[in-house]
């Protein structure tokens, strides 16, 4: 495969409703090791200080400064 074939492939994302819940967060908390960087994203219980957490995402170091570059860049594209 030459160059030009390389930068023609395109990368599809599939998804099913059904299967890939969508949730609202709350609010989230941040960990990491020296190997990842944890994003556990919660919603509170009405009446209580109990968070139920309803998504978790690890990622590298690296993984994780290029999702904030591109998070950053995203929020700007749509902010007035």
């Amino acid at each position: 495969m030459d160059d030009d074939d390389q930068q023609e492939q395109k990368i599809n994302f599939t998804m099913n409703p059904d299967q890939t819940p969508l949730y609202m967060a709350d609010g989230y908390l941040i960990t990491s090791n020296e190997h990842i960087v944890s994003f556990n994203f919660f919603q509170d219980f009405p009446g209580g200080s109990n968070k139920n957490i309803v998504a978790r995402v690890a990622l590298t170091r690296a993984q994780a400064k290029e999702f904030l570059k591109n998070l950053n860049d995203h929020i700007e594209k749509f902010e007035v």
